[in-house]
């Protein structure tokens, strides 16, 4: 998200009168393309409330495919290679686990694959000026939402499209989290040496994932209920089954352009009814009711989950 997770969206437009907004949803489209098709390095910060991380990235785009390299510049050298679906993470040699290294990942890494068309039914595009980022003129376009979502700010350049900064911004404005080129070549010769790792080799602990699409989701069989959604949201996930030998339940939903996940677990005791942990845009709420833990985690505003976590009703508990 961020972002996570980064966003766009486009209307189709048809004749010759162009509607309000329009513009900004052809500028969004073009930036989702970019994203994928351009070829370009450069080092971006990724901030996430007090937390700062600096990486550098080499994309290219080659017969259909991207090829991306990412490095983490702070901390443990840790690098993602990406070909088309496929990641494969490098951690640094003597690593006691992959667990201890989630995989980074550019925060507009997946823009090219958000439904588009669902995003415009929550969000309102408009065009809020032109600013400089990188070295690079960019249109910036803020996405405003109501009460139950963040909005987001885009600077997109102006010539390709491609997304330079990023924010996503509370109901006061406030900015939660921010991604932003600090160094960037666009439409860049990208050598095969490039996106070669460096931690690659024998030594070296890897992990890889494929970005599969998932099936249809189905919560009918769930002993828990979901009473109300904030409008635009949908089911992209669920899972009921035993975890840490408890039965558990969990639920994706995506508004197309951001997500959150409700938990619920039987006969897990609390000290404290609720708290609340933050991290930039995302909470984590955990609550107590009628002895069944929820938990609410996703980049949602804090009201958002307080009420989620107040509409889930268990019919029946049959683990």
């Amino acid at each position: 998200m961020m972002l996570l997770r980064l966003v766009l969206v486009v209307i189709a437009v048809t004749g010759a009168s162009l509607p309000a907004s329009a513009m900004e949803w052809h500028w969004l489209e073009q930036m989702r393309v970019a994203v994928q098709q351009t070829d370009y390095r450069g080092e971006f910060v990724h901030r996430r409330g007090d937390t700062i991380s600096a990486y550098s990235i080499v994309h290219r785009y080659d017969q259909g495919k991207s090829l991306e390299l990412l490095q983490q510049l702070d901390g443990d050298m840790i690098e993602v290679f990406r070909e088309g679906e496929e990641l494969v993470c490098f951690y640094p040699e003597g690593s006691s686990s992959s667990m201890n290294h989630p995989i980074p990942a550019a925060p507009f890494s997946q823009v090219y694959e958000l439904d588009l068309d669902r995003i415009s039914d929550s969000y309102m595009a408009t065009t809020v000026g032109e600013e400089r980022v990188a070295g690079y003129i960019a249109r910036v376009v803020l996405l405003s939402a109501d009460q139950w979502r963040y909005s987001q700010k885009l600077w997109l350049e102006k010539d390709t499209g491609l997304l330079l900064q990023s924010e996503m911004l509370d109901t006061d404005g406030k900015v939660l989290e921010q991604f932003r080129f600090t160094r960037l070549e666009i439409n860049a010769e990208i050598a095969e040496s490039e996106l070669q790792p460096k931690l690659e080799g024998s030594a070296q602990r890897q992990q890889s994932t494929f970005r599969m699409k998932m099936n249809q989701p189905d919560d009918e069989s769930f002993n828990s209920q979901l009473t109300w959604l904030p409008e635009g949201f949908q089911l992209t996930h669920a899972f009921a089954g035993m975890q840490a030998d408890k039965w558990t339940e969990r639920r994706s939903y995506s508004d197309g352009l951001t997500s959150f996940t409700v938990f619920v677990e039987k006969g897990m005791a609390m000290k404290n009814k609720t708290s609340l942990a933050k991290m930039g845009a995302t909470n984590a709420l955990m609550a107590e009711q009628s002895g069944y833990a929820i938990t609410v985690v996703g980049e949602i505003p804090t009201v958002t989950a307080k009420k989620l976590a107040t509409q889930i009703e268990v019919t029946a508990w049959a683990m």
